[in-house]
């Protein structure tokens, strides 16, 4: 069961765009965490 191109594209997208969002939030949390 092949999917389209531009689905699999979009599923690439928006599974980094998770991973980016979610290691970028982590390390905010850290930072405060360690200076506040």
């Amino acid at each position: 069961m092949a999917e389209p191109l531009w689905k699999r594209l979009l599923w690439f997208a928006a599974l980094w765009v998770a991973g980016v969002a979610s290691v970028g939030a982590v390390a905010a949390v850290i930072r405060y965490w360690l200076i506040g």
